[in-house]
């Protein structure tokens, strides 16, 4: 009996497994479904087209590191090390590290090596009493422009000063003065000549022909050798001085004289 109801037990079961497995009407059953989730569709190109590509994202911006410049070092200054901070501009506070230039200031002028040794006439004709010389009077106006270029080019040549201060007394004597003088026991005083007053002492100088400057010279007597109209450069009055300073122009025509004396300092 038992084994009866054992047989019936396990027919049971195995019919009822056989159930669970086939299913009615013979169909064979579809595969269990995956947990797994679907692939993505592609979508299908369009006729004749390739797919278009997104372009990939650009790299991150990084910011170019400046070139390396290295610091000026002073030679008069030793380098100053890398740990020293620079000071503040001067807007900060601090003073500028190099001062400002100073201005230009054109020094007085200096005197030539040599002056002249100007005396008035009264004083050149009381000093020839004594030590007897030529006399060169330079007449001039003060208007006269030439008269102002011979003073300042010419008469301050350092070899025409040294040889006028050694054979002559120098004088300046204004055309235009009017002060009397006496020369030659006669006095001489203002005239007015034109539209403007002379000194008659320079009108009989200068022959009546008033020309500046004139170059008047005198013998050691006080008579006239010669009056010489108008500017003379310095190379110019050196020949002139030494031709009456040396008395050639006694014995020596000028332009020998003039001629030989060049010829003499070229070489």
């Amino acid at each position: 009996m038992r084994k009866l109801l054992l047989c019936g037990f396990l027919a049971f079961t195995t019919g009822l497994s056989l159930a669970q497995v086939s299913p009615r009407g013979g169909n064979t059953l579809a595969a269990p479904r995956s947990t797994t989730s679907p692939a993505p569709k592609q979508e299908q190109p369009s006729s004749g087209r390739s797919p278009e590509h997104t372009a990939p994202d650009p790299p991150p911006f990084i910011r170019p590191t400046p070139p390396y410049r290295p610091e000026r070092v002073h030679v008069d200054s030793p380098a100053r090390p890398q740990g020293t901070p620079r000071a503040p501009y001067e807007g900060a506070g601090a003073r500028p590290t190099v001062e400002a230039a100073e201005p230009y200031r054109p020094g007085r002028p200096q005197a030539p090596a040599v002056a002249i040794q100007w005396l008035s006439l009264p004083e050149a004709l009381e000093r020839s009493q004594a030590e007897k010389r030529k006399i060169l009077v330079t007449v001039y106006t003060d208007w006269c422009g030439w008269c102002k270029q011979l003073e300042t080019t010419t008469l301050t040549n350092a070899e025409v000063a040294k040889y006028l201060n050694d054979k002559y007394y120098a004088v300046r004597f204004n055309a235009e003065s009017s002060e009397e003088i006496v020369f030659n026991h006669k006095t001489y005083g203002s005239k007015r000549s034109g539209s403007r007053s002379y000194h008659e002492l320079a009108i009989e100088l200068l022959n009546g022909r008033l020309s500046f400057p004139t170059l008047v010279f005198l013998d050691e007597s006080h008579n006239l050798i010669q009056a010489i109209p108008g500017y003379k450069e310095p190379e110019q009055l050196f020949v002139i001085l030494n031709y009456f300073g040396s008395d050639s122009h006694k014995t020596t025509p000028w332009d020998v004289y003039e001629r030989t004396f060049n010829s003499k300092q070229r070489h």
